[in-house]
């Protein structure tokens, strides 16, 4: 499994995306505004904190802890670079939500009302139940108005994404190793082709992404999520 998903990681690079959107901002509760502690993130105004980044993390690595049971090992984990993914996710979203602003994409208080009322979570029996949406809140720390701003941007990023997409060419043809497969596996080079596809609209947001890092100012502190050399970031602060 590992090596068929090292062969093929640039297709699922947008699988790891997803469930980062997914997870950025459910049950990610405010730093402490009192304490002094450093920002593993900076970008443009915008602090990030180590307690969000691992709550992050932790969403991500139960994700997949789940989906594959024993086959999901620490060695898995660490050949799949989830850590770096969930840093970079960070950086990513925060540039594009940086962006969005500069040219004026917004979410309305009606696309969030929406957003919230057929969120899964709050759904009983086919319904809204406004007492569990409060309460899930209150288990997790969250007021219902720090909930919806960080459910506006997580809306937001998602607008930003789709505006980047329009223009990415999605016309793939499948690996030659892969083509002309017999037809008891189309359904699963159909998903195949999908991924590449879906993977060309990540590739046009990650070029995008790459310009707005270079007017965008940006610090990173990866010694307050304890990486060393060895993981490939500086113990020093990055700019």
């Amino acid at each position: 499994m590992i090596k068929f998903m090292h062969k093929y990681a640039k297709f699922f690079y947008v699988f790891f995306f997803l469930i980062i959107i997914s997870f950025i901002f459910f049950y990610v509760g405010p730093p402490d505004k009192s304490s002094k502690q450093l920002a593993l993130v900076e970008v443009g105004g915008k602090k990030i904190y180590p307690e969000e980044y691992w709550r992050m993390y932790e969403n991500m690595k139960n994700y997949y802890s789940n989906a594959l049971k024993e086959k999901f090992t620490p060695e898995m984990e660490k050949e799949l670079n989830l850590k770096e993914i969930v840093l970079e996710g960070i950086i990513e979203n925060e540039l594009l939500l940086t962006e969005a602003a500069n040219i004026g994409i917004k979410v309305s208080d009606e696309e969030i009302n929406d957003s919230i009322t057929h969120d899964p979570s709050f759904i009983r029996n086919g319904v809204f139940r406004k007492e569990i949406y409060i309460r899930t809140l209150e288990l997790s720390r969250l007021t219902p108005r720090y909930f919806e701003q960080k459910r506006r941007e997580d809306l937001t990023i998602q607008k930003m994404r789709k505006v980047i997409e329009l223009s990415a060419d999605t016309k793939q043809d499948l690996p030659k190793e892969l083509a002309g497969q017999s037809n008891d596996n189309k359904q699963a080079m159909e998903s195949i082709l999908k991924s590449m596809q879906e993977e060309q609209k990540a590739k046009t947001v990650r070029s995008y992404v790459q310009g707005l890092r270079r007017i965008i100012p940006i610090t990173v502190r990866p010694e307050l999520i304890a990486y060393g050399k060895e993981d490939g970031y500086a113990s020093e602060p990055v700019v």
